[in-house]
């Protein structure tokens, strides 16, 4: 049976504004892929349309777009599996990106943030001044798998919900591979590397998992956290982020409640004068709404058993 692909239009060269174009599929299978079916239209329908697109088998990374709503690569989608009742299926660029023709779009951005890291090894010593290899156990390699297969389609990227809000914060793929070295134990600039990766608004993350959604299932949202705990190890704490980080978790450990007051003069800082008053209208809210709790907070009952649960789980937090 027919169907139709719903494709985005726009060249950055000749249009002010994007438009669509229905392309009807007559003689193609809904097994294909939707890049297999792109591929159709582009070869037997029209020339014109435009997207990225090279191994066709998941590795390379390259076509990278949104399907009915949802980003991920166009050569891991079976027709079969998007269409809509009405038998179309809407294609448009990733989002968070400026489109550049049609669904291909500008990575600038993406990859700006990535570079910045320097992502490469560099370890304490030259490799001419290395005799030996650079040998790692099963057990650190084994962290460091599942973010070695990212193929860099910036699907997290897309997905983002904080990159939508604010193009500063480095991003799921930038973040996930900062993890990759911070936690190689063959690299020598870790702190360097926390450091760098804290300044790209690393705790703007929402944490709302939306970067759980992987095509070769990396999962960045867990490298992310522990990127977080290893600029705190590495004493990288003088920031808004990390401070309300580890705030709460004092907070929460001693008494088992969150400590509204001591959250905002934490994450503020104590003696930030201009950061106080600049959040003191905040606080006359709180107090007008009776949220503000007593200056000295009681432990729950059973404390004890919320503090076993950061004790297993190490998390970092004021002494």
């Amino acid at each position: 049976m027919a169907y139709t692909l719903d494709i985005f239009r726009f060249d950055q060269a000749t249009d002010e504004v994007p438009h669509r174009d229905r392309v009807e599929i007559t003689d193609f299978p809904e097994t294909a892929t939707v890049l297999d079916a792109l591929e159709h239209a582009k070869a037997e329908i029209d020339g014109s349309i435009t997207f990225r697109r090279s191994c066709r088998s998941a590795i390379c990374g390259s076509c990278s777009m949104n399907i009915n709503g949802t980003t991920g690569l166009a050569c891991k989608t079976p027709v079969r599996s998007v269409l809509k009742s009405d038998r179309s299926i809407a294609i448009d660029p990733m989002p968070n990106f400026q489109p550049m023709k049609d669904l291909v779009v500008h990575m600038d951005p993406f990859w700006d943030k990535y570079t910045r890291l320097k992502p490469y090894l560099q370890p304490k010593d030259r490799d001419e001044d290395h005799t030996t290899e650079r040998r790692v156990s099963p057990e650190d390699m084994h962290k460091l798998v599942a973010v070695a297969n990212c193929v860099m389609c910036a699907t997290c990227y897309a997905l983002c919900p904080v990159v939508s809000v604010d193009p500063a914060f480095a991003g799921p793929a930038a973040i996930a591979y900062a993890y990759r070295f911070i936690e190689d134990v063959r690299d020598s600039k870790r702190k360097e590397r926390a450091a760098q990766i804290s300044d790209d608004y690393l705790w703007l993350c929402a944490h709302c998992y939306a970067c759980s959604y992987c095509p070769k299932h990396v999962d960045p949202h867990d490298d992310i956290i522990a990127v977080k705990r290893a600029t705190i190890e590495e004493g990288i704490t003088d920031a808004a982020g990390p401070r309300h980080a580890l705030v709460v978790a004092k907070t929460i450990k001693q008494t088992g409640m969150l400590h509204e007051t001591e959250v905002i003069q934490g994450t503020v800082g104590r003696f930030n004068i201009k950061g106080l008053i600049k959040v003191a209208p905040f606080g006359i809210r709180l107090a007008l709404a009776g949220k503000i709790p007593p200056l000295f907070l009681k432990p729950v009952p059973k404390v004890d058993e919320i503090r076993t649960i950061f004790d297993t789980l190490e998390a970092p937090v004021l002494k």
